[in-house]
């Protein structure tokens, strides 16, 4: 598991063992891949209330390019700020805790980050998300499993700010 930076020096992801892409990427390319949504479709549809496939497809894509356009404009801006768009994954979570669970949000995606600082984010997966709760279905609860389990990874290398964010990966490089 590894650390890559996406833009400039405040938004990073992580970049799993096996995986040829970073979850960013991966996600967003998940996001735009009909077959991918095709079997989604087929293995979630009772949540759907009825929705048809083409509907269901023309969303999720519209909603991932938002998504990639919303952060890559956030990263133009001369102070990107990435705290407008990742909020506290605990709705009830008001006060800032160290390597706090975020996710950002459009309709019914998630991508899902560790705040590692004010406006210092590392994206550890992302969902498509029809359920009120995490714990509904399979593949959301498994994103809860990995966001936790990187949330671990960074605190048993003690990284509680940036500072020790950047530390950690000048020794990773």
């Amino acid at each position: 598991m590894k650390i890559v930076a996406i833009f400039a020096e405040k938004l990073f992801s992580f970049h799993y063992t096996g995986q040829h892409e970073n979850e960013l990427k991966r996600i967003l390319s998940l996001w735009n891949d009909s077959k991918y949504l095709e079997q989604f479709f087929k293995e979630n549809e009772k949540d759907l209330h009825g929705l048809s496939f083409k509907r269901f497809s023309q969303q999720i894509i519209h909603d991932a390019n938002r998504i990639d356009d919303k952060l890559y404009e956030l990263s133009e801006k001369e102070f990107p700020n990435y705290d407008t768009f990742f909020k506290a994954l605990d709705n009830q979570e008001y006060q800032f805790k160290q390597l706090s669970k975020r996710k950002g949000r459009v309709n019914d995606l998630r991508l899902y980050a560790l705040k590692i600082d004010d406006n210092c984010y590392v994206i550890t997966g992302g969902a498509i998300k029809i359920t009120k709760f995490m714990e509904d279905r399979e593949h959301t609860n498994m994103e809860r499993d990995k966001i936790d389990k990187c949330r671990r990874f960074l605190a048993e290398n003690g990284v509680h700010d940036s500072e020790s964010f950047y530390e950690f990966l000048i020794e990773n490089l």
